[in-house]
């Protein structure tokens, strides 16, 4: 029986770990994605185009884009790679204890 139950733990110490995943990898994606915007704009020569009324537009774009996403689990817990390293500690933790 006591092997019974550390089968169920595991499955279900996989699962959910297969669930924060699910979440957690993406939203770690769109963090980085978005801060490559600010890089893709800067170096696309924006200071050399011949169209002088995009430059301050353009410089707006740059600066707000360099500001950090996070995106949060219910507002309480940001969503990132880390979690899922942070949770796996704990859970680590938990079971040696």
């Amino acid at each position: 029986q006591s092997y019974q139950n550390q089968i169920r733990h595991v499955i279900l110490f996989v699962c959910v770990t297969l669930q924060l995943a699910f979440f957690c990898i993406p939203a770690n994606y769109i963090t980085s994605e978005a801060m490559a915007v600010s890089d893709a704009l800067y170096f696309s020569n924006w200071y050399s185009h011949h169209f002088p009324s995009l430059k301050v537009p353009l410089l707006l774009i740059i600066q707000n884009s360099q500001n950090e996403i996070t995106l949060k689990a219910g507002g309480l817990v940001m969503i990132n790679a880390g979690t899922i390293v942070n949770v796996l500690k704990v859970a680590w933790s938990a079971c040696s204890l």
